[in-house]
């Protein structure tokens, strides 16, 4: 018997996960209980679904021991929360996936505990603009390096504007990238590594538009081959990859949504029963094969104590 936990708002996604899991033979499937946990106290489940850690640090260190007691995470908690929107383009250029210009910002202000002479020496006194401008161009898009949910994202047209909003950024650690103007937009749900559903979605409604056909076959290929490498080397087993197609050539904008909205009147409720079912499958699969959450800490799992 595969036995799922699930950590979760009260959400109508979540919900339907549940209903589908305990449906299926050979899998039980419950709201996670959590109380005080002590080491010596194992995880009783062989699989759990995380979409609330990211909000309260006492379930990422439950999830990380959990993932030392042998259960697949959903999302893997070693990846997920150490990872940022800079690291992912990087990432992404360094695997041959094509991303817009980036240029990462020091934050405007900083913690009351740095001192500004003794600790800020490294940072360059002042940000050179001009450079900044040569290296992306306008118009470009200002937003957050760890940012979600279309938090704090801006579309500047000058540098009299960029240097506006970044005064406003207090300690956010900001980056400017170079705006694709696109001619068609590309919202990918991805499970697994290796499910993906390429939806027709418009970003300035954030609207998702039922289209079967709406990528050739060649970009379709491309762009599929695209968000299963990047999601397996990220570690995701749960994520939405964007494109942004110009002169025919699919950019990554954003592919950090471990935990993205699900809601059957925003996916539509097509995309809604193809993300439960096919999350469903897989947590079938990492189950029935009582296969671990891949550690950080690879000489751990290398360790003949760890295998024991």
């Amino acid at each position: 018997m595969i036995k799922v936990g699930i950590i979760s708002g009260q959400e109508t996604f979540t919900r339907a996960l549940l209903e589908e899991l305990n449906r299926r033979r050979g899998v039980t499937a419950e709201w996670a209980k959590l109380g005080p946990q002590s080491l010596a106290e194992p995880c009783p489940y062989n699989v759990v679904i995380d979409r609330l850690s990211h909000c309260y640090e006492f379930y990422q260190a439950y999830l990380k021991k959990a993932a030392l007691d042998g259960a697949y995470v959903i999302n893997n908690p070693f990846r997920f929360l150490c990872d940022d929107k800079f690291f992912n383009y990087g990432l992404a250029r360094k695997l041959g996936v094509p991303v817009p210009k980036t240029v990462l910002l020091p934050s405007k202000e900083y913690d009351e505990r740095v001192l500004e002479r003794e600790d800020l020496h490294n940072l360059r006194p002042e940000i050179d603009w001009s450079e900044v401008e040569a290296q992306v161009g306008f118009p470009a898009i200002f937003k957050p390096f760890d940012g979600y949910g279309w938090r704090e994202v801006y579309k500047v047209t000058n540098v009299d504007q960029l240097i506006e909003l970044y005064d406003d950024s207090m300690m956010d650690v900001m980056m400017l990238q170079e705006f694709i103007d696109f001619e068609h937009y590309v919202r990918c749900f991805v499970v697994g590594g290796k499910y993906v559903l390429p939806t027709n979605y418009n970003p300035r409604e954030r609207r998702y538009i039922i289209d079967h056909e709406h990528l050739s076959p060649e970009l379709g290929h491309d762009i599929v081959e695209a968000c299963n490498l990047l999601c397996r080397s990220l570690g995701y087993d749960m994520n939405t990859v964007e494109f942004a197609i110009r002169d025919g050539v699919p950019y990554a904008i954003d592919f950090m949504n471990p935990v993205p909205e699900a809601k059957p009147e925003v996916i539509t409720p097509l995309y809604f029963s193809w993300l439960v079912n096919h999350l469903c499958n897989f947590v079938e699969e990492v189950g029935e094969e009582r296969r671990p959450t891949p550690y950080a800490f690879t000489t751990l799992e290398q360790h003949p104590a760890a295998a024991g």
